[in-house]
């Protein structure tokens, strides 16, 4: 799953992506502006090496950037490792945004984490997230994720502004500089220190605790007063453009999965913190003001959860308006332009993202740009230039700035990847047997692969279901397919019904049967690459994690094609799992409440069926996961080795779904490589 949920500069932004994927979309949304804009891409030298696992873990990440409200500088974080939700360390960077100088580290030292930079609106100075030491801090209070502040000009030693003993999750600029809107628990008093040194720290499962709270710390006078929403977590928050009310999303708990389904969009008076309004029942941010502060334009969860909707709402009348129902995509941002008349809206389109401009009072969604990739992060100044983090098939992750009607890139963040073997990445499309209807996904083929000539393949299956692939930089711990291409695999990544990318029908496409529907899309695009000669069909195997991992352990337990496969945090028992998991309405919106839903979670139980399976099966699981408990993996090995089939299982300790420690990412690339090396 993959669902919103970062804290964005308030007022008007706007992304930009490079071309590729218009032709479609434009046919159906109207004429596109003109043709996409298209980035400076330097000469890549020659590549001579194939790519191993070490080289993968020695990525930089980047993300987290804004760009200045003047247009000319860009904040952004790098981090070691990409994919990983838990880096060790990151650091801040500011770069020209005309590439005049080299960009510098702002902050950042080992095992710091910063995290989060936002200019002041005036460009003065510079806020941002760490747990570094603190040495005028209190000696009682343990480092922790604090407010600190930096000019923007010339250098200098960061200053602390907070010291409240809790990670802060995030925090605001108020519109005039002079106040900082953030989010986190009420500092611990001493007799819940006590009970929890006393190991008197039992937890009552689904009640609310440690509910995150809005804070507000004027600037000069440095004191910090609490918003409080009665047995509310906050977990996003945003400034209308006056300064005098907050949008917040808020829910009962501060659980996954009150945060997932069950957050309220709440508009609160910023001087008494009283609630002035509930504009929506569940919201997956606080959205985007109009510059006039009369409307709000947000994501939520489409009826029935599964698919992401997008509205405008008017604030004084509460009054909502959908934008974008029938798009061929899948909308993920909204933010509102400079014209109070226009939002933008990000969305997957088939395996790409694009920038889409949206008349608000017509409805119509006008393509503006086209990124050959996915979009990370993005941020628009007040002369309206635009920077963007995003990944490329050749870029794992990089720097853009849009202006006067151009694309450039701004970074080099990976230059080693010049020296790569790196598989060519396109989209591939073929029709359903089921249906005729078209299906996407991405195809990557090996370094000099000559057509005609089948090679050994492995399917790759998504996360979700209601994720995608991309025609983007495919190499982490978690995405295999360059690893794999640069050793002579093709790689097909397909985005079976069930996908984001082609509307919310297309997304429910598998309610109440995984494994069906979506096994045969995945399956009719494998049969078009043996037809046409690309892959070998005696040589075949298929892997994922999460959603993916699901639908290999499906794959082998209804289909003999496969020679090796790898399950990895997989769910293998719907019902049971349902019933553990961190996040069940997550599977009850596909499958019903229990009892009537179990009939069909069942049937979508690979557990069930473990006695048909020929396949070597490397499973793999986090210890600590609680979206897909160890059990949904051990239990799904456990069946195989009772039955004297093929397999072995690898759990990783303290790891929860998705696997941050370093040695862990390293040993699962080495293990998938080594597994389908010995079996195709």
């Amino acid at each position: 799953m993959t669902h919103g949920g970062t804290l964005r500069r308030s007022g008007p932004l706007r992304t930009n992506m490079l071309a590729g994927c218009l032709m479609v979309v434009a046919a159906s949304l109207g004429p596109a502006l003109s043709e996409p804009a298209r980035a400076e891409n330097p000469d890549r030298a020659v590549r001579s090496q194939p790519i191993v696992p070490d080289d993968i873990m020695g990525l930089t990440d980047v993300g987290d950037l804004e760009i200045s409200p003047d247009g000319r500088q860009i904040l952004y974080v790098t981090q070691p490792t990409i994919a990983n939700s838990r880096p060790s360390r990151s650091e801040i960077w500011v770069a020209p945004a005309d590439r005049s100088t080299p960009a510098r580290r702002l902050t950042g030292g080992d095992a710091v984490l910063e995290r989060s930079p936002q200019w002041s609106p005036d460009g003065s100075s510079i806020a941002f997230l760490s747990n570094r030491f603190d040495s005028g801090a209190p000696p009682a209070v343990e480092p922790s994720r604090q407010l600190w502040l930096v000019p923007a000009k010339g250098g200098g030693e960061a200053q602390s502004l907070t010291a409240i003993g809790r990670d802060i999750a995030g925090f605001r600029w108020s519109p005039d500089g002079r106040s900082i809107a953030f989010l986190a628990p009420p500092p611990l008093s001493a007799q819940a220190k006590a009970e929890r040194a006393a190991k008197r720290d039992w937890v009552e499962i689904d009640a609310p605790q440690d509910l995150a709270q809005l804070w507000i710390l004027d600037l000069a006078s440095r004191s910090l007063r609490q918003v409080a929403v009665a047995q509310r977590n906050i977990s996003e928050v945003s400034w209308a453009p006056d300064g005098k009310r907050l949008a917040v999303r808020a829910a009962a708990t501060s659980g996954l999965n009150d945060l997932f389904y069950h957050s309220e969009l709440l508009v609160l008076d910023a001087a008494t913190g009283q609630v002035q309004k509930k504009l929506f029942d569940n919201v997956f941010s606080t959205g985007s003001w109009s510059p006039d502060g009369k409307r709000l334009a947000f994501t939520a969860p489409e009826e029935g959860l599964i698919g992401i909707r997008a509205f405008v709402a008017d604030i004084d009348t509460g009054a909502v308006k959908q934008l974008g129902a029938t798009i061929d995509g899948t909308i993920r941002e909204v933010q509102w332009s400079t014209d109070n008349r226009t939002l933008l809206a990000r969305t997957v389109v088939h395996t790409r993202d694009t920038l889409f401009r949206v008349d608000v009072a017509t409805g119509r969604f006008s393509p503006l740009i086209a990124f050959d990739g996915r979009i990370g992060d993005f941020s628009v100044a007040d002369d309206g230039s635009i920077a963007l983090a995003g990944s490329q098939p050749d870029r794992a992750a990089d720097i853009w700035v849009y202006a006067s009607g151009k694309l450039r890139l701004v970074s080099d963040i990976n230059p080693q990847m010049r020296r790569w073997k790196i598989g060519r990445t396109e989209e591939l499309s073929w029709k359903s047997s089921l249906d005729g209807r078209p299906i996407y996904g991405v195809l990557v083929t090996p370094p000099g692969h000559v057509p005609g000539t089948p090679a050994k393949t492995v399917v790759l299956a998504h996360g979700g279901p209601h994720d995608s692939w991309a025609t983007s930089w495919q190499g982490s711990w978690i995405d295999w397919a360059q690893v794999l291409a640069s050793h002579g695999y093709v790689v097909l990544l397909p985005n079976p019904r069930g996908s984001a990318g082609q509307g919310t029908g297309f997304a429910r496409g598998v309610v109440g049967g995984w494994g069906t529907r979506d096994y045969r899309d995945i399956t009719d695009g494998l049969d078009l690459l043996v037809e046409r000669k690309i892959a070998d069909p005696a040589r075949l195997g298929i892997g994922g994690w999460s959603y993916g991992g699901f639908m290999t352990s499906w794959a082998v337990t209804h289909d003999t094609r496969f020679k090796a496969a790898v399950v990895g945090a997989a769910l293998t028992d719907q019902y049971s799992a349902a019933l553990a998991t961190d996040t069940p309405d997550f599977i009850t919106s596909y499958f019903g409440m229990p009892p009537s839903g179990i009939a069909q979670m069942d049937a979508s139980s690979p557990m069930r069926a473990v006695d048909r399976v020929t396949t070597p099966v490397l499973v793999l699981h986090g210890q600590e996961d609680r979206r897909v408990p160890l059990a949904q993996g051990q239990g799904f090995y456990r069946g195989l080795r009772l039955l004297g089939k093929e397999a072995r299982m690898i759990a990783y300790p303290r790891e929860p779904h998705r696997i941050f420690e370093y040695e862990h990412q390293l040993d699962i690339q080495r293990r998938v490589l080594a597994w389908y090396d010995e079996h195709l």
